[in-house]
């Protein structure tokens, strides 16, 4: 009589599998950084806010800070939030320097682009300032969970795609660090972002 084989190492294979894939989940939770940690009220300098460091200059100095309308700044989006968690609302505005044709933005090949935020006393804090080449850029603000809302900005570039998150904590204290990024392959129909 013939015994069926077994495979012993099937279960030995999944747990090996289970292992590496939860060691690489718990290693990337630990090694994304989070929110800036909230400010303890005993530490000394409590009242200065703190903020991450900033990983990359996402204003560019060449480029005159605008107001939305203003000089051929025509495209505008603008969201009320209290990004400082003082309980008065912020107004975050992206706009881009655009002419309008019958009241619809007449894209060119590339405009710039700029995110600021103004506070309560009209001080404006700019936060993103770029001439984007046959690229977009979409504004969204994240969930309050735990800590203040921060300005999400998805770039999209036909050769290049990232996330950027700003923490704002008052006039003039903002830092821009990088979500997400990822080259892309900028040729055939998909390449370049759909202007909105």
């Amino acid at each position: 009589m013939t015994m069926p084989s077994v495979n012993a190492s099937a279960p030995v294979a999944k747990a090996f599998f289970s292992f590496v894939v939860g060691g690489l989940f718990v290693f990337y939770a630990c090694s994304v950084d989070g929110p800036p940690p909230p400010l303890d009220e005993d530490e000394p300098g409590a009242g200065t806010p703190s903020l991450p460091p900033s990983s990359l200059r996402s204003v560019d100095s060449t480029i005159a800070p605008a107001v939305a309308g203003e000089g051929g700044w025509n495209y505008q989006q603008s969201a009320e939030v209290d990004l400082t968690g003082d309980g008065r609302p912020e107004r975050v505005v992206l706009t881009a320097q655009v002419e309008l044709y019958r009241g619809r933005p007449a894209w060119d090949d590339g405009q710039p682009w700029q995110v600021y935020v103004e506070s309560q006393d009209g001080a404006r804090t700019y936060v993103y300032a770029q001439r984007l080449q046959l690229g977009t850029l979409t504004m969204r603000i994240s969930g309050a969970e735990e800590n203040s809302p921060t300005v999400v900005l998805l770039e999209q570039l036909p050769d290049r795609m990232r996330v950027l998150e700003a923490f704002y904590r008052g006039p003039g204290l903002v830092s821009v660090a990088v979500g997400y990024q990822r080259d892309l392959d900028p040729r055939g129909e998909i390449a370049s972002p759909l202007l909105p």
